[in-house]
């Protein structure tokens, strides 16, 4: 009986030390999958939104993305709309652009900043608004969610409150 408790013992042991070696390979893509499946995203108030169109300039773009407005009202974020700038290499010394963003063919606002070589400078631009849905701000820097201006690998991207 001693002999048949150790064997069954010893082989627990070793099936649970495979099991451990296996679960890596078997069960993470299984819980990939099922965690893929229940189609969670990424909030757009993280995101930015979903792109909306691109303006090609003279070896860079705009990439203008959809008005985001947070889905909690207590959540503290305003809507606003993201707008980048990309390749940060192709960029003038110093971007001034009016841009389109609820696409009725006129600049809603006229976005304008100095392109720093260094990538760590700090950023800050200025706004113009064209619109009554984008209010005039000057020296955004990185105040919110809703108000910023950061470079984000290639890219530069601004953060503006927009007006529903």
């Amino acid at each position: 009986m001693k002999r048949m408790i150790a064997v069954l013992a010893y082989t627990a042991a070793a099936l649970t030390i495979v099991a451990a070696l296996l679960t890596p390979f078997v069960l993470l893509p299984l819980f990939t999958r099922g965690v893929a499946a229940l189609g969670l995203h990424t909030d757009p108030v993280y995101s930015g939104g979903d792109l909306a169109y691109s303006i090609a300039k003279a070896g860079y773009r705009i990439d203008v993305y959809q008005p985001v407005a947070p889905k909690a009202v207590l959540s503290g974020t305003v809507a606003f709309v993201q707008i980048a700038w990309a390749p940060v290499s192709e960029l003038p010394a110093r971007v001034a652009d009016e841009v389109d963003i609820d696409g009725n063919g006129r600049p809603d606002l006229l976005a304008t900043f100095a392109v720093p070589r260094d990538g760590n400078a700090p950023l800050t631009a200025d706004v113009a608004s064209r619109s009554s849905r984008i209010a005039s701000m000057r020296g955004i820097a990185r105040q919110s969610f809703a108000c910023a201006i950061v470079r984000v690998g290639d890219r530069i991207v601004v953060r503006v409150p927009w007006r529903r």
